[in-house]
């Protein structure tokens, strides 16, 4: 089943507001420094938007697939140890600054995006994981 990723508004008009940054170095005096400053912005532009259009989870029977644009990571179910949240906005990409963290065996701990509906998630983890130790506490609003 896939879990399209929680966006934060702030986070993608930043993302958007960057991409026009790189023309106005086109209208400065010096021709040659607008256009390298075109193509950098270019070149960061286009896997910020990949992520922003194709960012989801998604679980199988046996994995649990994470696609942040061009990264794509597989996480086997039978090895994921625990799942918490965690708010470090230096750790990883994801769209929100709340993320959440799935330990692995050998202590290999990857953060991923929280995902739009986490309930639905978070009981599809708990039943092809049983043996994970799964803090996600849900609160209403």
């Amino acid at each position: 089943m896939k879990f399209p990723v929680k966006k934060n508004p702030i986070l993608i008009l930043l993302v958007l507001a960057l991409i026009p940054l790189g023309m106005v170095g086109l209208f400065t005096e010096d021709f040659v420094e607008g256009w390298v400053g075109l193509i950098i912005m270019i070149v960061i532009s286009i896997p910020l938007l990949w992520a922003l259009v194709r960012s989801y989870h998604e679980i199988t029977e046996e994995s649990l697939i994470v696609t942040f644009g061009p990264i794509i990571k597989t996480i086997p179910l039978s090895e994921i140890q625990s799942v918490s949240y965690t708010y470090n906005p230096l750790s990883s990409p994801a769209w929100t600054f709340k993320r959440i963290a799935i330990t692995q065996s050998h202590y290999k701990t990857i953060l991923i995006s929280v995902p739009q509906d986490e309930q639905k998630f978070k009981k599809l983890l708990e039943a092809y994981c049983p043996s994970a130790k799964i803090e996600l506490p849900i609160y209403r609003k």
